[in-house]
């Protein structure tokens, strides 16, 4: 059995990113309709915010006009039209759709292994991280989240707590959070010169959970994620000077 696992893992090597990408949506879409995933959709339903959950992130001065501000505004006016009802699941991607040059994305650095690379799109996960910072304080489920897996930020530069991230990639890694609570939620967001503040819209109060990353005593490379107090989740760096 392993040769024939080899010689698949060959051949999937071999394909065109392009064709990756539709293959994995493809096999995404049909294990979804497997799972009878409710997926949140768009609407006009009037949701209010009671001032329970608000984050906010700087935006280094050096990108405040950049491309990456630009992929911001056209993901947020897709994110916003959303409203996530009770058990409903919010995925990034297919919220926002494929980041491509088509739909108006422009060029920004994404971390691709290890590495800072000019891509379409590029910047999204400071959104998605923000949203998945939102959640956990939300006390909502996160169904998938990635963290990266290189850390290219100093205790200087960082602007957001190292294990608060959440890193997407089309067709590869989603970002997925379902509506646990009793209530439809909304994601809405304030988008300034200097920052970005995300507010979760509920039509009742929302409890605002306690929300620690702390570093693993026995391993500088792991942050483990509390909530309330309870261990939620790991997530393993490694450092590099880029």
């Amino acid at each position: 059995m392993a040769p024939i696992n080899i010689e698949t893992t060959m051949i999937k090597e071999m394909l065109p990113y392009p064709l990756k990408v539709s293959i994995n949506l493809v096999k995404n879409q049909i294990l979804d309709l497997f799972n009878h995933v409710p997926y949140a959709a768009k609407s006009e339903e009037k949701i209010t915010y009671h001032g329970d959950v608000e984050l906010t992130q700087e935006i280094k001065e050096s990108e405040t006009n950049s491309a990456k501000v630009q992929n911001f505004k056209i993901a947020i006016v897709q994110i916003e039209q959303i409203v996530i009802h009770p058990n409903e699941v919010f995925s990034f991607w297919r919220t926002v759709g494929s980041p491509s040059k088509k739909q108006g994305f422009k060029e920004s650095r994404s971390i691709v292994n290890g590495t800072l690379v000019p891509t379409y799109g590029g910047g999204l996960c400071q959104l998605s991280g923000l949203i998945y910072f939102a959640s956990l304080c939300a006390d909502l489920e996160i169904m998938e989240r990635h963290n990266h897996s290189t850390d290219i930020y100093t205790n200087e530069t960082r602007f957001t707590p190292l294990g608060s991230d959440a890193t997407v990639v089309f067709g590869f890694k989603d970002f997925k959070v379902r509506n646990n609570l009793t209530k439809p939620i909304r994601f809405k967001f304030i988008l300034e010169k200097d920052k970005l503040t995300i507010r979760v819209h509920s039509n009742a109060p929302l409890r605002k959970v306690d929300v620690k990353f702390l570093q693993n005593k026995n391993d500088a490379n792991e942050i483990l994620t509390y909530v309330d107090q309870k261990l939620k989740t790991k997530s393993r760096y490694r450092t590099v000077n880029v």
